[in-house]
């Protein structure tokens, strides 16, 4: 009797651990979804690592100072599947990103579209939703 508890308790702490990090990963949360923002700038670093992908933007605000964006995209996994590559984005590039911005008043912002100088438009549905009207 008391090796079967003994089983069931560590059974439960094992999936008590492996569990903890699904729920922490809060992906799209604390972001502000009511509204999109779209900046103009320059990329000052392109991050291609899991979980995400991340953007460094340098944009300038409405006095003309240079704010530093965080940009985050879906997993590197994902956005080969729509069209992105490690390498399709350099510092220094000109572009123009469109995101859900931060809640806090952060420069950070999630589910970023991006258009190249070329014209070139680069979709990451990080934090879309579902809703396929949300998503362009």
């Amino acid at each position: 009797m008391k090796s079967a508890l003994l089983s069931s308790c560590v059974l439960l702490s094992f999936f008590l651990m492996i569990g903890e990090p699904a729920v922490a990963h809060h992906g799209v949360q604390g972001y502000d979804h009511s509204k999109k923002l779209t900046l103009k700038g320059t990329v000052s670093e392109f991050a291609w690592s899991n979980p995400h992908a991340q953007i460094y933007l340098d944009a300038k605000d409405a006095s003309g100072n240079v704010i530093h964006w965080g940009l985050e995209l879906n997993s590197p996994g994902n956005l080969v599947r729509l069209g992105w590559e490690h390498s399709i984005l350099k510092p220094g590039e000109p572009v123009e990103a469109t995101f859900f911005p931060s809640e806090n008043g952060k420069h950070l912002g999630i589910c970023v579209d991006i258009v190249k100088a070329d014209g070139m438009k680069l979709h990451s549905n990080q934090g879309c939703g579902n809703n396929p009207a949300q998503n362009n």
